[in-house]
């Protein structure tokens, strides 16, 4: 069991030239498999091997979930864990059960620590389970890869990192751990509930099944594992193929290629999708849904603009090109929570490459060129201003591009560049002393335009900027 759990540390933190232990997060329940994890983390923080805390999500659901947060708050007392017990409320009434309520709130209040990851308890009994219910719903490989034993990104919750120690070991192994180590524990009395699926496939599924299998838990396991191989290889062949579909000719809209959607036919062009999806943190769609989004947009005349509506954002065809837009409540709103008002205030740019725009939904990139762009001479000691036609106003603004000068308005330029109509209002708008000096990616300002051989700034803007694409 000990050598399990370090183990796998060992592969989530390799030694080589660690300058600090790494910091664990046991997610402790009371029960055997959180108490058995916690008993072999706290043996290996003993030896200097990690940093080990605790957290008891205490969700109000039964009348003994006082007595469990009293147990786990003397469990951890007695080791000299520092545990946090966080005290949720799980909606009755989301429409998710009660299950999935109290699973969601969980992942809530795991996504708030701080801690280099989160182990949680979960064994190959449950994994087997995991499998199965998924089957039953349907899943793809994703779904049915069940459990990672070290989820980082892909995980739950965010960017934090799930580790899962003892999903190799069965809950017989568990329990001859436990009493070994003289350890006690809480039992859930809703664990033997069957109205719960879970319940159900533990109670009466399972025994059914080893009756004629008996290695089925294990089976299971394994078919998540390889299953999990394989998934990983499918996203990495659907990553590459994001890329492809993200990138193009110098000028080129933001928005994924139609043209290299259907060049990698339907399948492949469904798991690309997935992936943008996933990146944009949209929830994922049925198949059938992907299946009509990409025939839609793959059949459209180029002068049509297609839309598809998912839960969370709509997928618009602008000529060769399909963008992601969410409602106007998800890009409207900036990290303090107040709506981009038309006398909102204009931001600065923070002299960074990359500077995040929440207010107006994407990300300005700045890089340093010559002969193009700003000239960097201009910026020196000088603000530069970031607004939007939203935000300023005006249907009809021009401005002053190519030698000889003339007067442009933004509605042509954004036509020339194939900016999509809808992306219009929230498109940056650089000023310099009160002028337009540039619209990031359209045009630069003859005035403010650098010299040939001279350092410049390009700016470029990427709209509703997923972090991970």
């Amino acid at each position: 069991m000990h050598a399990a759990v370090a183990r796998a540390l060992e592969r989530a933190f390799p030694c080589g030239g660690a300058v600090r232990v790494p910091s664990v997060c046991v997610g402790l329940s009371g029960g055997l498999d959180s108490m058995s994890l916690l008993q072999a983390l706290s043996t290996l923080a003993g030896e200097g091997r990690l940093a080990l805390s605790a957290l008891h999500v205490h969700h109000g659901l039964s009348q003994n979930a006082d007595h469990w947060a009293t147990f786990c708050q003397a469990a951890c007392r007695a080791r000299g864990v520092p545990l946090t017990v966080a005290r949720v409320e799980v909606d009755r009434r989301s429409g998710l059960g009660i299950e999935a309520a109290a699973r969601a709130e969980r992942w809530r209040v795991f996504a708030a620590r701080t801690e280099d990851c989160i182990a949680l308890g979960h064994h190959r009994d449950d994994q087997a389970e995991t499998v199965l219910l998924q089957l039953l719903r349907g899943a793809g490989l994703r779904g049915l890869s069940a459990m990672p034993d070290d989820a980082g990104e892909e995980g739950h919750v965010g960017m934090v990192r799930l580790l899962r120690p003892l999903l190799d070991l069965s809950r017989t192994t568990l329990e001859a751990f436990a009493r070994q180590q003289g350890l006690s524990w809480v039992d859930d009395e809703s664990n033997a509930d069957t109205r719960f699926d879970r319940n159900f496939v533990r109670h009466e599924v399972m025994p059914l099944l080893e009756r004629r299998f008996p290695s089925a838990r294990a089976s299971l396991a394994r078919s998540a594992r390889l299953l999990g191989g394989a998934a990983r290889l499918v996203e990495s062949v659907a990553a590459a193929d994001l890329q492809t579909a993200l990138a193009g000719a110098e000028g080129a809209p933001p928005g994924l290629s139609v043209g290299v959607l259907v060049a990698v036919g339907e399948g492949r062009a469904c798991e690309l999708l997935r992936a943008w999806l996933r990146a944009h943190g949209v929830a994922m769609p049925p198949e059938r849904r992907l299946i009509e989004a990409l025939r839609q947009v793959a059949t459209a005349a180029p002068e049509r603009t297609v839309e598809v509506r998912f839960d969370g954002a709509t997928l618009r065809r602008y000529r060769d090109r399909i963008c992601l837009e969410r409602p106007a409540g998800a890009t409207t709103h900036g990290h303090d929570g107040n709506v981009v008002a038309r006398d909102r205030p204009t931001l600065e740019w923070n002299r960074e490459a990359r500077m995040a725009l929440p207010t107006l939904g994407g990300i300005l990139v700045a890089e340093t060129v010559h002969g193009a762009g700003i000239a960097q001479r201009l910026l020196r000691g000088v603000p530069l201003s970031i607004g939007a036609r939203a935000v300023e106003g005006g249907p009809a603004l021009r401005i002053a591009v190519g030698r000889p000068v003339r007067h442009r308005t933004l509605k042509n330029l954004w036509q020339e560049h194939g900016v999509p109509p809808w992306q219009r209002d929230r498109w940056p708008l650089l000023r310099v002393g009160g002028s337009l000096a540039c619209v990031p990616g359209v045009a630069v300002a003859t005035p403010f335009m650098a010299e040939p051989g001279e350092p410049g700034w390009m700016f470029h803007w990427l709209p509703d900027a997923a972090p991970h694409v």
